[in-house]
């Protein structure tokens, strides 16, 4: 049984119907595959991914685990019109299923890992539900008996995004902007998405380069390779003018939203 046959069945299990199934690259390949779930008058039209959750690897200290995402395509995770891209995890000891929004996770390479911290997989497994800060690279997990709790994170994904994005380059040319940052190094850059807001903040995250407040019109993902240096890849923002920050204290504004934390 493969790990998105467990995620289906036990939604099957906690009442959802399975209303269609259909992998995209064919043939026995189920990563990604489309899945449409359904229940009444409610629907979740899904992109996705799932893998079984295994160990750290080779060279990571601890003792968390990951979900190694490997799939039968090249390049990045996939992205439809009118699907959420998610990724699944299965724990099978302890019998829960951890979530991670794909869209996020899109650029992080063909057979990367998506880490899980062994504290939410434990509370998942005793409490029912968990869920993984920060928000904008969040995980959820939730026992076998509980899988319906994911619906209710995975449903939040779907609001609007506002995040710090520390920028290699920003330009303003009137109530127009582009914002260049590093997908990795600004890390809230991979959660944001067409249509979301943005701040433009400072490198160490505690003030604002503009008090604009940005809406993303269209966004692109380049790899960068610099000699002698591992290829990074940077996320090339187009915004328009969307509103204004008023507040004075912009510390606390921009804590939560950067990964500096909350100033005490």
């Amino acid at each position: 049984m493969s790990a998105l046959d467990v995620v289906l069945e036990k939604f099957s299990e906690a009442g959802w119907t399975v209303a269609a199934r259909e992998s995209v690259g064919g043939g026995r390949s189920v990563n990604p595959t489309r899945v449409d779930i359904a229940r009444g008058k409610r629907r979740f039209s899904l992109l996705a991914y799932a893998w079984k959750i295994t160990h750290e690897g080779k060279g990571r200290s601890g003792t968390n685990y990951r979900i190694q995402t490997t799939r039968a395509h090249e390049d990045d995770l996939l992205d439809e019109a009118g699907r959420q891209t998610v990724g699944f995890g299965v724990d099978e000891d302890r019998q829960v299923i951890a979530v991670f929004d794909g869209w996020t996770k899109r650029a992080t390479g063909r057979s990367s890992s998506v880490h899980i911290e062994r504290a939410t997989l434990d509370k998942a497994a005793v409490d029912g539900f968990a869920v993984e800060d920060p928000h904008w690279d969040g995980r959820a997990a939730a026992r076998y008996s509980d899988v319906h709790q994911l619906l209710r994170w995975i449903s939040d994904q779907r609001e609007t995004r506002t995040a710090a994005v520390q920028p290699l380059h920003f330009s303003v040319d009137g109530d127009q902007a582009t914002v260049v940052a590093d997908l990795w190094n600004s890390a809230p850059a991979a959660w944001l998405r067409r249509q979301d807001l943005l701040v433009v903040a400072n490198r160490d995250g505690n003030d604002l380069l503009d008090s604009a407040l940005w809406q993303i019109k269209d966004l692109k993902v380049a790899t960068v390779v610099k000699e002698g240096r591992n290829p990074r890849r940077n996320v090339t923002f187009t915004c328009r003018r969307y509103g204004r920050v008023t507040t004075t204290n912009k510390a606390t504004f921009l804590a939560g939203l950067t990964k500096r934390e909350t100033p005490k």
